[in-house]
């Protein structure tokens, strides 16, 4: 039977629940919206009516809740729990990109089974019809993982909060391995030559090679003196800070007039308009249609793994939260890599653009590599 139970001068109706048979016991306060004792113990009588239901799982809203007479019965939908667990996501300060890929998965979810079914309905069928769903509009199988992982990761927020008794088993695809996928020095040569480029964007793509930020990193740093700090906001959660050679700092402060100032301003996402017009270069060199800007992170990586930089470091450089990402590196064919990357050897390489203080000499490549600091 439900109790009363008092909290700042108003009552509640308050019920006790065993959950799963289990010695763990929670609970469910109703407010009962008044300050009388008496009123209290009316109200706790029809409340008392509608207990065994409340206990396997129904809500109700009751008529000193709202404007109607009636008890009516409240349910929890997909739609409510999503609606509630993004702003509970945006509360607590997760990074908007995140937001926007976590919105787009639940949209996929809702539209292969409905957003107006109670929570606690979801089952594994639901989520195979959900997985069905994604593989049949043609989404890779990475993009498909990260819908799943939402998905997973907002019922498993309901469950902490026992508002679910439990979640359905949710598994990923499996993927086979593929290495790295980075960006030869005679590939980025070719894209430093396209006589179509603007030599903004070359530069560009010269600070993200000898930097390895992600896309969005620049645009959420601040430069305090050499160094760029950047924040926790960055997919690996963790602050670290690049101290900047000369020429990468005119850059970065380039992109950044650009950004706010110049032609990005303009745009509705001007790190998406730089991926993209990174993509477009590959495509005039011919380059392998798998390659993408993400490649100049990877080729970050890979030219410290030539140089030997040791695999711990390289995670501290690049913001990984797990070495085992870092250590992905490794796989690749060594001998290969010093082909690829002549350059490593210390062998001044033709840096496209006419500015002699950003070309890429061993002056300008120590200065990158050994200017790593990780707060």
């Amino acid at each position: 039977m439900a109790e009363l139970k008092k909290r700042r001068s108003k009552w509640y109706a308050r019920i006790r629940i065993w959950a799963n048979n289990i010695r763990k016991e929670h609970e469910i306060q109703i407010p009962l919206k008044t300050k009388s004792k008496v009123t209290a113990l009316e109200r706790l009588f029809i409340v008392n009516k509608y207990e065994p239901d409340i206990k396997n799982g129904l809500s109700f809203t009751f008529p000193w809740e709202h404007n109607d007479s009636q008890v009516k019965v409240t349910r929890f939908t997909v739609n409510d729990a999503i609606n509630e667990w993004i702003l509970h996501r945006v509360k607590i300060g997760i990074r908007p990109r995140t937001l926007e890929i976590n919105q787009n998965g639940l949209d996929h979810f809702t539209n292969a089974i409905g957003g107006n079914c109670p929570l606690e309905a979801v089952t594994v069928k639901m989520i195979d019809t959900f997985v069905d769903y994604l593989q049949h509009k043609g989404l890779a199988i990475t993009s498909v993982n990260i819908h799943i992982r939402t998905v997973k990761a907002m019922l498993r927020h309901y469950w902490k909060r026992e508002q679910l008794d439990r979640v359905p088993l949710i598994e990923e695809l499996k993927k086979e391995e593929t290495n790295p996928i980075y960006i030869t020095d005679d590939e980025f040569q070719l894209i430093m030559e396209l006589n179509w480029l603007d030599e903004f964007y070359k530069r560009v793509f010269y600070f993200f090679r000898e930097t390895g930020c992600r896309l969005r990193e620049p645009f959420i740093s601040k430069l305090d003196g050499d160094w760029l700090d950047i924040p926790n906001l960055s997919k690996g959660k963790k602050p670290r800070s690049i101290k900047l050679s000369e020429s990468l700092k005119t850059i970065y402060l380039e992109l950044m007039d650009w950004n706010k100032n110049g032609y990005g301003s303009t745009l509705v996402d001007p790190a998406d308009n730089i991926s993209k017009m990174f993509k477009k270069s590959l495509r005039s060199t011919n380059a392998d249609e798998s390659k993408r800007f993400h490649s100049l992170r990877h080729t970050f990586a890979v030219r410290r793994i030539v140089e030997q930089v040791p695999v711990f470091k390289i995670q501290k450089m690049m913001g990984h939260s797990s070495i085992v990402t870092t250590e992905g590196y490794l796989k690749l064919d060594l001998k290969r890599l010093e082909r690829d990357f002549p350059s490593v050897t210390y062998k001044p390489v033709k840096s496209g653009f006419r500015d002699t203080s950003i070309r890429d000499t061993d002056k300008e490549y120590h200065a990158v590599v050994d200017g790593i600091m990780i707060n």
